[in-house]
């Protein structure tokens, strides 16, 4: 598998590589509702009411967005796709190439109900700005996810070769201290790496 980097750091050096199994964050223990809806794209639909299809159909995003607002105590954010190749996802303001008026557009919302957040926090409600940052957190990470941006590490350690003749393994190799995979985001791995490696007692 190639490396998408290798970064040396004090006390040897962090290989960054894709994750080629990671699990969809959609399958953890979530609070936001993906309501996403791209053509030639597979994306979340976790409409609990059951009627929002119906609603975006007979009056867009707007309706569909109102709809949990009104009936059942939800937060709202929109959900905004860049597709120029790949596909981008953001959730919150349409700003920077969510803004582009060519290649991005609304792909949906996500919501979140007071009660089930209230919930997942003890039973104290953080607050509707809480609530939207974790809406544009869970829309954020699943992005990473779909994007191919799951990746994990390999911390590894230069050991000379033991005394014997000169040449006789080229002057060491590189061991394996420490590899976890399943991290979303490259410089979060070689922070994760750097830090293991910082914590090992380097060869004499």
């Amino acid at each position: 598998m190639e490396e998408i980097e290798i970064v040396e750091v004090p006390g040897g050096r962090v290989r960054v590589l894709p994750d080629d199994a990671p699990q969809s964050p959609r399958d953890w223990d979530t609070v936001a509702h993906l309501i996403l809806d791209l053509a030639r794209h597979s994306l979340p639909w976790e409409d609990h009411t059951g009627r929002l299809r119906e609603l975006c159909e007979r009056g867009g995003g707007g309706l569909a967005a109102r709809y949990p607002t009104v009936f059942h105590d939800a937060v709202v954010v929109p959900v905004w796709g860049y597709a120029h190749g790949d596909l981008a996802l953001h959730a919150g303001a349409r700003v920077g190439c969510f803004a582009d008026p060519w290649d991005s557009g609304q792909a949906g919302l996500a919501y979140l109900l007071r009660d089930e957040l209230r919930t997942a926090c003890g039973g104290r409600y953080p607050g509707d700005e809480q609530a939207r940052a974790c809406l544009r957190g869970e829309v954020e990470v699943y992005d990473q996810w779909a994007s191919g941006q799951v990746v994990g590490y390999i911390a590894e350690q230069w050991a000379p070769c033991p005394a014997g003749p000169a040449g006789a393994c080229g002057g060491g190799t590189w061991a394996e201290v420490e590899a976890c995979w399943g991290i979303y985001g490259v410089d979060d791995a070689i922070t994760q790496g750097r830090t293991v490696l910082a914590g090992v007692r380097h060869p004499r």
